[in-house]
């Protein structure tokens, strides 16, 4: 087949925001977890944390000003890097 035909299908994903939003993020324990999120949307985020990151599969909650509650697993982490996936079920 010629390249110049191929027509990339498009993956639909959510927007993602990076701008800083104010929340606490706190580990099963209800410890605080000191990060920076990196983009935030209604299904995770991704953060660095300014210590050592959460573990993957660890369950996490970001407490938000609203007073709105979030609830998620760590999928990935890389370094100081994570990403959390939200219960979204609800």
């Amino acid at each position: 087949m010629d390249n110049s035909r191929f027509k990339p299908t498009p993956i639909l994903r959510e927007r993602r925001r990076s701008e800083c939003a104010r929340f606490a993020l706190t580990d099963a324990r209800g410890e605080e977890i000191a990060v920076m999120v990196r983009d935030i949307s209604s299904k995770g985020l991704s953060a660095a944390a300014l210590g050592t990151a959460p573990a993957v599969n660890e369950v996490v909650r970001a407490s938000l000003e609203d007073g709105r509650e979030l609830w998620g697993l760590v999928r990935w982490a890389d370094g100081n890097l994570f990403g959390v996936e939200f219960d979204t079920r609800g």
